[in-house]
């Protein structure tokens, strides 16, 4: 038979019955995790297949949770915007290729166009015109919500519009097309591009040829 000192050693080396962990405390042990998985889901979303009109150039590849690499997507006008555009972008001049070259040259530059560049044999002429769509302050707060916070979509930062007009000659005139591809860069460095098919573009440009090309 047990003595009574040796149930009382017994008594007392008994293991103490395991104590539930309160549910605050496992919900903050699984909030980790919940985390990585929500970033996760976000960033795959963020990534997810642009408008069937874009075609991207730079796919977005899941590099490490939350983060993407920069996409480049470029947009194809509708068969109602090439229809749209086609009186918008083409004029008859009477002038020579060479002189609606010089005009054309002239237009882009006093509508704030730079580093143009104008090839007679080719009878073109190319220029790039850049603009900033958010002040420094805000540039910066955005590269720190990108830091903290990648999964999330950029906000549009820079537009870069370039200008190509061509012109060739159609007996006594000259035929001078026109046309505006916008880019706009987010804050994440994603970009996309499109013809412009805001009939100012075209408007003011054939309003400033029409100055430059009076004889």
């Amino acid at each position: 038979m047990w003595s009574v000192p040796q149930i009382r050693l017994l008594h007392a080396r008994r293991p103490e019955p395991l104590q539930a962990l309160p549910m605050h405390t496992m919900k903050r042990r699984d909030l980790p995790r919940g985390l990585a998985t929500l970033f996760a889901s976000m960033s795959v979303a963020a990534c997810a297949h642009h408008d069937p009109a874009d075609h991207v150039t730079g796919e977005c590849k899941v590099a490490l949770i939350g983060k993407c690499s920069s996409t480049q997507v470029e947009t194809a006008l509708s068969a109602t915007d090439k229809a749209t555009l086609a009186p918008l972008q083409n004029r008859r001049v009477g002038l020579t290729v060479k002189e609606a070259l010089t005009a054309a040259e002239a237009s882009l530059k006093a509508n704030g166009f730079e580093q143009l560049t104008t090839d007679y044999a080719g009878a073109l002429v190319q220029g790039e015109k850049n603009r900033k769509l958010t002040d420094r302050g805000s540039q910066i707060l955005h590269a720190v919500i990108n830091a903290k916070l990648p999964m999330l979509h950029g906000r549009p930062d820079h537009e870069t519009t370039r200008a190509l007009v061509t012109v060739h000659a159609e007996g006594a005139s000259a035929a001078v097309h026109a046309e505006f591809v916008v880019t706009v860069w987010d804050s994440k460095g994603d970009a996309k591009t499109k013809v412009a098919t805001d009939p100012q573009v075209y408007n003011t440009f054939f309003a400033r040829f029409a100055e430059n090309s009076r004889r």
